[in-house]
């Protein structure tokens, strides 16, 4: 899983951060029960047991813990650029409170997050570096100082920022929503406060279409994946920035103000 991630929580704990420091141990057959209602009608191939430094990357895998008042699911089914439109039977999967959903991608410099709360989306952000592909709702207090430039992107030598660039690297923003939600962090350091994906067993499916058949190369024994490693968030993203357009003037185009 590494940085390149989408996650989708589900909490019905008060202090979920305190429930996954104390140690969670994964419920396979929960696990199976939750993956099999978030794909529908597609078949599984159940890939074992891991963590979710190794959880599923690809389009045709999804990996899911279930610890008791939480649960994850993991990979393409959850990984979207405009977390709204999230149908109502992933977010509704399994009952809980809240749902949080992150997402993040290094490669495309993407970062997204979103919250519903007892199924009502609360608030829902997705960007690369220049554009906004969602921002609804209210931001939530932990957002201030990024869109303040108190978190700001650096850059490549050399590299020429983009006048419409945001103040921050989206992969991180979402990075920090994770942090809060979940105690989890996806690129390193890690603190000894700080969960790392290591320390999140998860159980593996291969997503296969409606009707299939398992052959022998879905029964064989797969190799298990490298655990995916990603630089720390203080290496230097190339991504746009405006230094002749004022902070305020910036913030108000984001949220629909102000002239472009």
């Amino acid at each position: 899983m590494g940085a390149n991630a989408g996650m989708l929580w589900f909490v019905d704990s008060d202090d979920p951060i305190a429930d996954l420091q104390f140690g969670v141990r994964n419920d396979p057959d929960a696990a199976a029960r939750l993956a099999q209602t978030v794909v529908g009608d597609s078949v599984l191939i159940a890939r074992g047991e891991t963590t979710l430094d190794r959880a599923a990357t690809t389009d045709d895998e999804v990996s899911v813990g279930v610890f008791g008042r939480i649960a994850v699911v993991v990979g393409a089914p959850v990984a979207t650029d405009f977390p709204s439109q999230l149908p109502d039977s992933v977010i509704g999967a399994r009952p809980a409170k809240v749902v949080h959903l992150v997402v993040t991608d290094l490669q495309r410099s993407f970062g997204a997050f979103a919250s519903w709360e007892n199924g009502t989306l609360r608030r829902s952000f997705a960007s690369n570096p220049v554009d906004i592909s969602e921002n609804i709702g209210l931001p939530y207090v932990f957002e201030r100082e990024f869109w303040a430039g108190e978190r700001p992107l650096r850059y490549s030598e050399g590299a020429m920022p983009d006048p419409q660039a945001l103040p921050f690297h989206p992969t991180e923003f979402a990075d920090h929503a994770s942090t809060l939600w979940v105690g989890l962090r996806l690129t390193p350091p890690f603190g000894p406060d700080v969960i790392s994906p290591e320390a999140i067993p998860v159980s593996r499916f291969a997503i296969r279409p409606p009707g299939h058949q398992p052959t022998a190369d879905d029964l064989r024994e797969p190799r298990r994946p490298e655990p995916q490693t990603a630089p720390p968030q203080d290496s230097e993203p190339e991504a746009g920035g405006d230094d002749d357009v004022s902070a305020p003037t910036k913030v108000a185009r984001w949220f629909g103000f102000g002239r472009r």
